[in-house]
């Protein structure tokens, strides 16, 4: 086993451990879920993502991101639900936005929809981080 897989290894053990012995550890619990997240492991993710959220609802970054392990297990229905959630709760957070048109666009064949999103992201917030990439995007898909 390499060194960095050894390393890893005891990072992921160390954050669980933190974990189990307090509950409430938000930052252990969001930090193993990424760590499924980019490991491929979307149920996994999921399950660090809820009890996050289950600490600190407000965790619109925390949201997103279980959003698109819901769809990546092509549960479109919550992915699209915790979207939503993020831009109800905190219009302007781009990548919401961002992912949620992509979701109708992908998954739902939803054009239109997925344009009108965009489209609410440019208009009340043009300044987002994710503005110039949704740009790009209304271009590519006009028709």
């Amino acid at each position: 086993m390499s060194e960095d897989k050894n390393e890893n290894q005891e990072v992921f053990l160390n954050l669980k451990k933190r974990l189990n012995e307090n509950l409430n550890d938000i930052e252990a619990a969001t930090l193993l879920g990424n760590i499924y997240y980019d490991n491929q492991e979307p149920a996994q993710a999921i399950v660090y993502y809820r009890i996050a959220l289950d600490i600190d609802p407000t965790l619109v970054t925390v949201r997103t991101d279980m959003g698109t392990m819901y769809w990546q297990i092509d549960n479109v229905a919550h992915a699209e639900e915790a979207y939503r959630r993020v831009i109800k709760e905190q219009p302007g957070f781009g990548n919401a936005y961002l992912n949620l048109g992509f979701l109708l666009m992908h998954a739902k064949n939803e054009i239109k929809s997925a344009r009108a999103v965009w489209t609410d992201l440019i208009t009340g917030w043009p300044k987002d981080p994710a503005a110039p990439k949704i740009r790009d995007l209304l271009v590519e898909t006009m028709n």
